[in-house]
């Protein structure tokens, strides 16, 4: 499949807003083992989902609203561009809205892999996957910076293996590992986010302009957040 893609910014907020998907997290222990290389090897904690959540957040109609129509065309709300598909005609809320998956991680010794398996993506359209981390208690969509604390691109820094170009049927798998450290745009992310981040977003992002930017989302109107996953810490 080619690959070839880089971007996201501005806080992920409010969307995802009373999203708690059920996490799954899974410690593996070392019971008697005896060859510490194949144990490095094993996952620390691995976690999967379905439960892709469609981002209305950074979408508006030609007067700036909330679209609530399926076939209402849409425009990128920072930047107030239309929303073009790879073919050339504006894309609508329908069109936007159909994307489905599922998303696996584990966390390794290396870093923190995720494998996203995505249909009814905008076909032929070029996309990125980002990393989103929040402090407690989480998302707050009525604090400054709504609690974010860190965005990156998936993989490496220089954002190189966070790009995705979609097939002409809308879909497409992708799969990198985040070392634990410092992200591409701001803030950091844990060895393991399953299990030390108190909530962290696996975001992707449409290119409207069928570029991406390495590290960082690119400029606004150039991209739109579109769809994501949640994996939040459950309380005590």
């Amino acid at each position: 499949m080619k690959r070839s893609v880089k971007h996201l910014q501005r806080p992920l907020h409010q969307f995802f807003r009373n999203f708690h998907p059920i996490l799954f997290i899974l410690i593996s222990v070392c019971c008697g083992c005896s060859d510490d290389d194949e144990d490095a090897k094993l996952p620390m904690a691995t976690a999967s989902s379905d439960q892709i959540v469609i981002v209305p957040f950074f979408i508006a109609d030609a007067q700036g609203d909330t679209p609530t129509d399926p076939d209402t065309p849409l425009f990128e709300r920072r930047g107030q561009q239309p929303i073009m598909a790879p073919d050339g005609h504006q894309i609508t809320l329908k069109e936007f809205s159909t994307v489905t998956g599922n998303i696996s991680v584990a966390c390794m010794e290396e870093g923190t892999k995720v494998t996203l398996d995505l249909k009814g993506l905008i076909p032929n359209g070029v996309y990125t996957i980002w990393n989103v981390t929040f402090k407690a208690p989480g998302l707050d969509p009525t604090v400054a910076d709504f609690n974010q604390i860190g965005q990156g691109a998936i993989g490496p820094t220089n954002g190189i293996d966070s790009d995705f170009t979609a097939s002409a049927e809308g879909n497409a798998q992708i799969s990198a590992t985040t070392p634990g450290g410092k992200l591409s745009m701001f803030g950091n992310i844990a060895a393991c986010p399953l299990t030390d981040e108190v909530e962290w977003h696996v975001v992707g992002a449409y290119h409207i302009d069928g570029k991406t930017y390495g590290p960082d989302l690119g400029p606004d109107g150039t991209a739109v957040e579109q769809f994501g996953f949640v994996f939040k810490q459950k309380k005590n």
